[in-house]
């Protein structure tokens, strides 16, 4: 055959285009196998009799009894790259032995940027709650804050795990809870202290010990991490304990660790968990 400009032209443009969908794949395989869940995390929290698991097309709901009216809803976002099923021993501890029930989106290539109107769907399925938080860990978080800017007005508050947020909440009347790893070697720890500034001058922020950008999930580590300074189960407890007492309206307390300081400090929680009695220190205290 009679290599014309005309076939050279076409036989690159077939190269380009088939390299161009083998990335496109490849990116997209990349994304989806991700990280997690810990299977044996997932099933210990599936035989617990406390707590039930139900799973729908778009995620899975996880509670600790029946959903009325007066029960409190949390829609949670998975981090970039997790697998959604990696949060459930995280909602598990959230809702047992509270009046709350957690939804863990589902979403697409494990990148819930890309559907950050997922939420929508997720509280149907827990319609009969009233009260309605969102949140999530890391890049979830961050598209939980950005759900939240735009339906402010539909919801409670916001929950940050590991998390900043990159639209102004300030002048709305949501309660917010950041909860921040002292050992979270993946965040940026200067971004997410500058963007404070974005949340309400009542907002919570607590800082726990021992706990790692991979603590807030059941998934094992991830890059940029070293090995975790205390066990998984041990970290999920503290994170899940802290937002769950403080989703319910309790107060998230401080046991003798002292305040850390400095401007835009956090709450200092110690490893061995929350005391009785303190009161939660809002955003504009500590600063």
């Amino acid at each position: 055959m009679e290599w014309t400009r005309r076939n050279v032209a076409i036989t690159i443009l077939a190269v380009l285009l088939g390299a161009a969908l083998l990335g496109a794949a490849g990116a997209a395989a990349y994304f989806e196998i991700g990280y997690g869940p810990d299977e044996a995390a997932v099933s210990a929290v599936e035989t617990d009799d406390s707590v039930t698991v139900e799973r729908f097309d778009g995620g899975t709901v996880v509670r600790s009894g029946p959903v009325t009216p007066a029960t409190t809803g949390l829609v949670y976002y998975p981090g970039a790259r997790v697998n959604h099923e990696s949060y459930v021993p995280t909602a598990a501890g959230i809702v047992e032995g509270r009046d709350a029930v957690v939804v863990v989106v589902d979403a697409p290539l494990n990148l819930a940027i890309l559907s950050p109107g997922s939420a929508d769907a997720a509280v149907e399925a827990a319609p009969a709650v009233e009260s309605w938080y969102v949140g999530g860990h890391s890049l979830g978080g961050a598209t939980a804050c950005r759900y939240a800017a735009g339906n402010a007005a539909a919801l409670e508050g916001l929950v940050l795990h590991a998390a900043y947020c990159d639209r102004d909440l300030s002048g709305t009347d949501l309660r917010v809870l950041s909860v921040l790893g002292a050992e979270d070697a993946v965040i940026d720890a200067e971004t997410e202290r500058q963007r404070r500034d974005l949340l309400p001058d009542d907002a919570t922020v607590v800082e726990l010990s021992g706990v790692t950008h991979s603590g807030f999930g059941a998934y094992g580590t991830q890059r940029g991490e070293g090995p975790p300074p205390r066990s998984p189960a041990a970290m999920r407890a503290d994170v899940a304990r802290t937002t769950g007492t403080w989703l319910v309206g309790g107060n998230v307390t401080e046991p003798a660790v002292g305040r850390a300081a400095g401007p835009g400090a956090a709450l200092q929680v110690g490893a061995d968990g929350l005391g009785d009695g303190v009161e939660a220190v809002p955003l504009q205290q500590l600063e």
